[in-house]
This record gives structure tokens, sequence and C-alpha cells, in this order.
């Protein structure tokens, strides 16, 4: 029973959250933008990581193609290590690249080593093929054998 209560109420605050990006037409709220779109003008991390950090993939991948092309960059950067890059899989392919170009390679590899194979494959597939051979060689042996 209590574990009953518990999955209800952690599904009742993930709608709740929900309820608080998407409008009712199923786009991504202005004022959600314009909260984020602030915290990357004021350069606010803090407030950054507090509006991100509990965004399914799916949502961040929503975020990032509402915001501007500036912002995407700036969100990335700021949210650094916190960035969740299987939120990649979830965007546009332009979007995607426009993303991960604008990345160092030696960002790129650390995040691809905790994605899941498929994920990481993903995200490197549409690389150049010497970007692709200095994050796979960043990695550990075991690593690059399993994403090849």
């Amino acid at each position: 029973m209590e574990g009953e209560h518990e999955r209800t109420t952690g599904a009742r605050a993930a709608e709740e959250h929900h309820a608080d990006i998407y409008g009712e037409d199923g786009a991504v709220l202005s004022s959600f933008l314009a909260r984020i779109g602030a915290a990357i003008a004021d350069r606010d991390t803090l407030t950054l990581k507090h509006e991100v950090d509990d965004l399914h993939q799916s949502e961040l991948g929503d975020l990032l193609e509402a915001l501007h092309p500036e912002q995407r960059r700036a969100l990335v950067e700021l949210l650094g290590a916190d960035f969740d890059f299987s939120s990649l899989t979830e965007v546009d392919e332009a979007i995607r690249m426009e993303i991960v170009d604008n990345l160092p390679n030696a960002q790129i590899a650390q995040a691809v080593q905790e994605l899941d194979s498929d994920d990481a494959v993903y995200i490197l597939e549409d690389l150049e093929k010497e970007d692709q051979d200095e994050i796979l060689s960043q990695l550990p042996f075991t690593e690059r054998i399993r994403l090849r």
C-alpha cells in the first residue's frame, strides 16, 4: 500500500511538472521558455539546473528544439556535465549536429561513456570520421569496442 502511494505521488508530481512545460496544444509553454531564456541571459546555472533537472530526455529535447540556436548552445554550455546527452536522441538531426559541432570532442567523449550504446552510436554516427576517431581514441578500450 505504501509503495502504491509513493508511485501515485511520484506520478502526480511528474504530471504537475509536465503541466508546467507544455500548453494544451502540446507545445512548450512560452512562460517556461521565458524562464529558461532569462536564466540563460543571466548565466544563472542554479536556476537552469533546477528547471531542467527533472525533465525527461524527450522533454529536454522539446525544450532544445524550442530555443533559439544561441540559447541552445548557451544552455548546453551552462549545464556542462549536468547536460543530459541522451536528449540529443530526441531532437531533429540538424539541431543535434548544431549542438554537437559546438562542443569539444573531449566533452563528447566523456558524455558518450555514460550513454547506452545505441544512444552513443546515434550521436556519433553523423560526425565527421576524424571527429569520431578522435572521440573514440579518448575512450577506454572496452568502450571503444562497445561503440564500434
